[in-house]
């Protein structure tokens, strides 16, 4: 037999697979008309965080965490729908934990002042199909959600537009 080679540690690399989540997502944004560098708010070797005009006063937050391990990788989305008043904020946020229990594929969260519309995904396996369907599922939820909230809560004064 011939002789055993052996290498050092050092020179045995892991190779990942799959596509770049950053890649992708601006891809995704590329595609639907924004330039990824202009929406781009914040990036470090753990975070890359995307802030898009959606809508009149409406911002569709990306935020990609957890980049330096593919497999910890974790995608949020999520677009703000309305800001919470100080006066009546306990029954808007009742409202609308009562109302998200209807919502399907997504969740409601209160981030700083907004009420959010959003979604979380693994990086691993990202795709440019997915993210279009979980802003698909925003969408589509947002115009049902709002009109709920309003009937909810029933104030003189709608906030929620």
């Amino acid at each position: 037999m011939g002789k055993i080679r052996k290498f050092a540690e050092l020179n045995i690399r892991k190779i990942t697979g799959g596509k770049d989540p950053v890649r992708v997502v601006e891809e995704f944004l590329t595609r639907r008309g924004f330039n990824p560098e202009e929406c781009q708010k914040e990036k470090t070797s753990e975070l890359v965080r995307w802030m898009v005009q959606f809508k009149d006063d409406e911002e569709l937050e990306i935020l990609i965490e957890g980049i330096r391990k593919p497999s910890e990788t974790t995608l949020y989305m999520g677009l703000n729908i309305v800001t919470v008043p100080i006066r009546g904020a306990y029954d808007m946020l009742t409202a609308a934990l009562e109302i998200a229990d209807g919502l399907v594929g997504i969740k409601v969260s209160l981030v700083g002042h907004y009420l959010v519309l959003s979604s979380s995904l693994s990086g691993s396996t990202l795709t440019h199909e997915e993210l279009e369907y979980n802003l698909r599922l925003i969408e589509a939820q947002e115009g049902w959600f709002k009109e709920t909230l309003n009937a909810e809560l029933g104030w003189e004064d709608t906030v929620v537009e």
